[in-house]
């Protein structure tokens, strides 16, 4: 049995704690991360330690091991409203938005005084489509700080999520004027519309990129909105030298070994014979349609022509897969997911199943099918296959040189690290459809390919496809989805609103001279012909 620490072991810990901290308040992070390490392998349950180390992972875009850290400091210290306020917010960044929305709710309650928490809990009310709930909070943190930035630019976020453009124009231009060094703003009025010449945007682009502190989440931002303005004037390479400098504002930490890893786990855990030793296991319901593939393949697009279905609700992107899967190894007597999961029980599936319906049939009680697109819901499709005996599954395509430019020009690395360059893009895709060739042998009727350019080819003939394999009938409002009211919280807002265009088709090829060599690397089998 180890000694109890004297008193001037604990003064030690604390002026070591307190010397990190001062490093960490100086940027040097390298120097920090190393010191709160020192200190956790001396106390490994010093919860400070625990949290402020978290919070480097998270700014360095280790999101799970963030949640990991901060949330066993959360667990050490359940009234501190900082770590509470801390593992909201990186819950919210690993899309745990309910985890997110309870941790912050604490953190309000117990340390109103941490005001960042309500700018934290109205980012993850509006990213899990609580529209009312994100209203609420706008206005709560407007009351606490006595306005607020933050809120006007969330409140500004939703009424575009609502396609009302207008209002969202002007609270994001209100922003630009008042505030120009607020990064934002900038990015979410680059996207939100076509960029022409001479407008005034660009020239403020420019000021506040020149302004901005280098590396900085600001100019990240800044940077990701020239490339798209100058994409949109035609000046490519300028505009992938911006992307490129977006880049640069942040670490690269993607791993590709612990993604192969983890689609290994999953291949051995659910091969045939597996299935065939369960093939009677999992629910019967049907409602749930799940909408899978890269980002920026024609999820949103698959998604907006079936809701415009009267019998099809779109949720958007949904966490509860992710839930699931995340808890799965607490139904386990011992292993892990997936790895053990031979040791699941047909009654501990079932229980899955239900969880999920749960979750989903309240977003409309009379719709005979509810989507989930959250697009990376391809890495559950073991477990969705065991849960759900009518599975259905529609695999989103694009060509891949599309895919990964339209990914690598979005600012979403944080979320996913395979998005930090060109090359790690090219070495997930690859990864990530060889995965997807196991389940193409596997999932028989339950998988259907759906190829972006072929519904932008003929898109009255694919929906027909779409719906049938649905099990769904015609209607002739499925060829009017842009007029479809609806809230979309991701990139293709927008573009899912108006009417199908070719323009996106072949995108590449405008920037073929810089994609080269890097996605030359996937492979000439997932590469269609010219």
């Amino acid at each position: 049995m180890s000694k109890p620490p004297t008193a001037a072991d604990v003064q030690r810990l604390q002026a070591d704690l307190e010397a990190a901290i001062a490093l960490h308040q100086k940027g040097d992070l390298d120097a920090a991360e190393a010191a709160y390490v020192k200190i956790l392998e001396r106390a490994p349950s010093q919860p400070d330690a625990l949290n402020l180390l978290g919070v480097i992972h998270s700014e360095r875009n280790r999101n799970e091991a963030a949640v990991e850290l901060i949330g066993r400091a959360a667990r050490l210290r359940p009234k501190d409203g900082a770590i509470l306020n801390n593992f909201g917010r990186a819950c919210l960044r690993t899309r745990r938005f309910e985890q997110a929305i309870e941790a912050l709710e604490r953190a309000i309650a117990i340390a109103p005084e941490v005001v960042e928490s309500y700018g934290n809990i109205v980012q993850a009310h509006r990213a899990a489509g609580n529209v009312a709930e994100a209203t609420y909070y706008i206005e709560a943190l407007r009351r606490v700080r006595g306005g607020s930035i933050t809120a006007d630019y969330e409140q500004a976020r939703l009424y575009s999520d609502l396609g009302d453009k207008a209002r969202a124009r002007a609270l994001y231009e209100k922003l630009t004027r008042e505030q120009p060094g607020f990064s934002p703003p900038w990015h979410a009025l680059a996207r939100l519309d076509t960029v022409t010449p001479g407008d005034p945007l660009v020239d403020g682009l420019l000021a506040a990129i020149n302004q901005a502190s280098e590396p900085s989440a600001a100019l990240r931002l800044l940077c990701y909105a020239a490339g798209k303005a100058f994409d949109d004037l035609g000046e490519y390479d300028r505009a992938f030298d911006f992307v490129l400098r977006a880049k640069r504002q942040d670490p690269f930490t993607y791993d590709s070994a612990r993604v192969q890893a983890s689609f290994d786990a999953h291949m051995k855990a659910f091969d045939a014979a597996f299935f065939a030793a369960r093939s009677d296991w999992g629910v019967e319901d049907e409602t749930p349609l799940f909408i899978v593939g890269m980002p920026r393949s024609g999820t949103t697009l698959a998604e907006q022509i079936l809701a415009s279905h009267p019998d099809v609700y779109g949720a958007g992107e949904l966490e509860f897969v992710s839930q699931i899967t995340y808890r799965a190894v607490d139904y386990l007597r011992s292993g892990r997911y997936p790895d053990a999961v031979g040791d699941f029980s047909a009654d501990t599936i079932a229980a899955f199943a239900f969880q999920y319906l749960r979750k989903i049939r309240p977003l409309d009680p009379r719709a005979l099918r509810i989507t989930d697109k959250m697009p990376h819901n391809f890495q559950a499709l073991g477990l969705l296959r065991l849960m759900f005996k009518r599975l259905r599954v529609v695999h989103c395509l694009r060509h891949p040189y599309d895919t990964c430019l339209s990914c690598f020009t979005h600012d979403f690395a944080h979320h996913h690290t395979y998005n930090q360059s060109l090359e790690s893009l090219a070495d997930y895709y690859t990864r990530y459809r060889r995965f997807m060739e196991h389940w193409e042998g596997l999932l028989d009727g339950a998988l259907l390919t759906l190829q972006y350019e072929s519904v932008i080819a003929d898109q009255a003939s694919e929906s027909r496809r779409l719906l049938s394999f649905a099990g769904l009938g015609w209607d002739d409002r499925i060829l009017a989805f842009s007029e479809t009211k609806r809230r979309v919280a991701t990139p293709s807002a927008w573009q899912v609103r108006q009417p199908l265009f070719s323009s996106s088709v072949g995108r590449w090829k405008r920037y073929a001279h810089r994609l080269a060599p890097a996605l030359e690397a996937i492979p000439e089998r997932f590469v269609p012909a010219e």
